[in-house]
């Protein structure tokens, strides 16, 4: 198997929230897992703590899923507006008739499930909006850079901060947000077809920033809960 093959193997393994945040990744566990040598498999895991996606790994120090601070998290968004609104910039010179299409039957399928409460439905269908957005920027650095950028997001959007949240968002609070969501995509389309292209890069991050505060946000009242059983136990000992 390929480099980049395990590459990507071992990515969709991390982000389909099957390994706890914190975890330990053990070379041989993996690759016998995967049914890969140990050697492309070591390579792997130095190329995603250098990417920052695992961290650890120096000498004696097992490489683990990233714990993220807050102030790493806005550092993910932040850095995904950057990539992503470029992309979608390009897309705007670039986008064919067809790339056009894709996003509008995608959004399509948004809108048929968007009374439902189906979390993992609008999930899927929302990376596949994202990536047929890093397809149609025409721009091949701009497709690889995002694709395992939009699989850390979307772990740390639809899995971290679902499993750090002390609570889960309310039916109401789950359509605004799909609707909101929705009708940015819809926005951005129109933006991609009359090729507005400081618009659509201005949209595109103001998309991401609304989903960045809203991770962040259940990550600092998480933490503040922590902090506050920590401060009752401290109290009551």
């Amino acid at each position: 198997m390929r480099e980049n093959d395990v590459f990507e193997k071992l990515s969709q393994l991390i982000f389909s929230g099957e390994i706890e945040t914190g975890s330990s990744l053990v070379e041989r566990n993996l690759a016998d897992r995967l049914g890969v040598s140990r050697i492309p498999m070591r390579e792997t895991l130095s190329s995603l703590v250098a990417l920052g996606t695992l961290e650890g790994g120096r000498k004696g120090e097992s490489v683990r899923l990233r714990r993220y601070t807050v102030d790493e998290l806005r550092q993910l968004f932040d850095y995904r507006a950057v990539i992503e609104g470029g992309s979608v910039r390009s897309a705007a010179s670039h986008a064919s008739e067809t790339d056009l299409m894709r996003l509008k039957i995608i959004c399509d399928g948004m809108e048929a499930v968007l009374d439902e409460d189906d979390f993992e439905k609008w999930s899927s269908l929302d990376v596949k909006f994202h990536g047929a957005l890093a397809e149609a920027s025409r721009n091949d650095r701009f497709e690889r850079t995002l694709k395992s950028l939009l699989r850390e997001c979307f772990y740390v959007f639809y899995i971290l901060s679902r499993r750090r949240s002390r609570r889960e968002l309310t039916k109401e609070e789950f359509a605004l947000h799909k609707r909101q969501a929705l009708n940015d995509h819809r926005t951005i389309i129109e933006l991609l077809k009359t090729k507005q292209v400081d618009e659509a890069e201005a949209c595109m991050r103001l998309h991401i920033l609304r989903s960045a505060d809203r991770v962040i946000r259940a990550s600092i009242e998480t933490d503040l809960e922590s902090n506050s059983g920590d401060a009752r136990t401290s109290k009551s000992s």
